[in-house]
């Protein structure tokens, strides 16, 4: 497992910005303003299909309705910042599934051959690599790609450091044969929920790449063979696991092994920044011992998701599931130290 894991919510979720060029068409700025709303459904619902479906059709012509704030920041691109509660009712009156914000945070081992007898690892600071010329364009424009994605999808991804302290700990073949057990060591400075492992190639076709997901004690090779395709199947997958969707329902916490009211004050500060991120329609405290909290909160989704998203903040570790009835469910967690 890796420790001091850490859920990242997607900074500014709700904000997109529409590159000028985008479609290299000539538009009017309210055209980008439809645009955007598809690129943020995207993000909110976890399927980067969602500007086709039907059902969503009114929010993109209505865009306009959802818009906080809207204009050039610079000439690179149309910055829309869209309402997130008035867009969130709106996916919950039509029953659509919702990725909560509370996202896990993957941190990117690739080792890349540039296929002209250099190799290297790529890192979140290029500078600090003494490499050619040649190969940090080719390195920049695979990081780029991949925050392009990370970025469209709302997935938080992070890069090593690749300072003295990885060195000592991985070489370029560990990354490129993907030994776990050292890339799961290695990981645990970063305070990461999962590792995403690619090999990275230049061939006569152009770059090709193997993914590999690393989470706890399980792997999984991700099919397809792009630097997009890695990013895709991960959000997906936390998409899937992390969406909220249906009637709110009821459960309840109970935080173990508090030992003065800066612990308490921590728990409550977690909780509130969740429901402030719409994560929990509503929270109340049942019980407060020497030692124990006691919660009351309905949350769209249900236990299942309320337990992945406590599990991932590192503020709490879960301790047993018991569940007393059909309508309310039981969670137990002490607080991490």
């Amino acid at each position: 497992m890796l420790s001091n894991a850490k859920s990242a919510p997607f900074e500014n979720l709700y904000t997109i910005t529409v590159p000028r060029d985008f479609g290299d068409e000539l538009r009017t700025d309210e055209e980008y303003v439809p645009l955007a709303m598809g690129q943020l459904l995207a993000r909110v619902t976890g399927r980067t299909n969602a500007f086709l479906e039907p059902n969503l059709q009114n929010l993109i012509s209505n865009a306009n309705d959802y818009v906080i704030e809207k204009g050039w920041p610079n000439l690179e691109g149309y910055r829309v910042t869209f309402d997130d509660r008035a867009i969130l009712e709106s996916l919950f009156q039509r029953n659509e599934p919702v990725w909560v914000e509370e996202r896990p945070l993957t941190l990117l081992w690739i080792a890349v051959d540039a296929g002209f007898d250099e190799q290297g690892v790529l890192a979140a600071d290029p500078q600090n690599l003494t490499h050619s010329a040649e190969y940090l364009a080719i390195a920049d424009e695979i990081r780029n790609r991949l925050e392009e994605t990370a970025y469209s999808r709302g997935l938080p991804i992070r890069f090593p450091l690749w300072d003295l302290q990885d060195m000592e700990s991985l070489s370029f073949f560990d990354i490129w044969r993907g030994l776990s057990n050292k890339l799961g060591q290695s990981s645990k400075r970063y305070g990461v929920d999962a590792i995403l492992n690619g090999r990275a190639w230049m061939t006569s076709r152009g770059l090709e790449v193997q993914w590999t997901l690393m989470r706890g004690s399980d792997r999984f090779i991700l099919p397809g063979g792009s630097l997009q395709s890695g990013l895709d199947q991960l959000a997906d997958l936390y998409a899937g696991e992390f969406s909220s969707s249906g009637h709110p329902t009821a459960s309840k916490i109970t935080v173990m092994d508090l030992k003065n009211i800066e612990d308490y004050a921590r728990v409550m500060r977690y909780i509130e920044n969740l429901q402030e991120r719409h994560i929990l329609e509503s929270v109340d405290i049942e019980e407060f011992s020497e030692t124990t909290l006691s919660l009351s909160m309905t949350v769209r989704g249900g236990s299942e998701l309320l337990e992945r998203v406590l599990s991932l903040s590192g503020v709490l570790t879960p301790a047993a599931f018991v569940s007393d009835d059909y309508l309310e469910t039981q969670l137990s967690f002490f607080l991490s130290r």
